[in-house]
């Protein structure tokens, strides 16, 4: 069985009709060279890939020396806000409804409630910072 289908890829292959050879097989693709066009190619690649080189080198020095450093000076302060805020936020957690800022008509309006959880929290509700009292 399988001998016949091999036998049937060959036919096809070698056929003068559909599937032949062509006639320009044995030419060169590019007949008519210029080393001179070539040579100076190459030496134009070779100075890109130089420079290319040193760009980067450049710019990796100015990431590690300066663009680190500086995030690292700017994330200091930030996180010791952030700290100072948790503390306040803990704080806020233990007060009673009673002694919560005031919530006016505008805050937290509900025309419909949230297909999710209890239907009252919006999707990114914080309970340490957020809260919805009723009256």
């Amino acid at each position: 069985m399988f001998r016949r289908a091999g036998q049937r890829t060959f036919a096809r292959f070698n056929s003068s009709g559909h599937g032949h050879v062509s006639k320009y097989i044995s030419e060169s693709a590019f007949p008519h060279v210029d080393k001179k066009a070539g040579e100076e190619f190459i030496k134009k690649q070779s100075e890109k890939a130089q420079h290319s080189e040193g760009i980067t080198n450049t710019w990796k020095r100015l990431t590690y020396l300066i663009a680190f450093p500086a995030i690292a000076l700017t994330a200091i302060p930030v996180v010791n806000i952030e700290m100072h805020h948790a503390e306040h936020r803990k704080h806020l957690r233990e007060l009673p409804d009673e002694e919560w800022p005031t919530q006016y008509e505008y805050q937290n309006l509900r025309q419909k409630k949230f297909f999710w959880g209890d239907g009252d929290k919006t999707l990114f509700w914080n309970s340490d910072i957020n809260r919805h009292i009723e009256s």
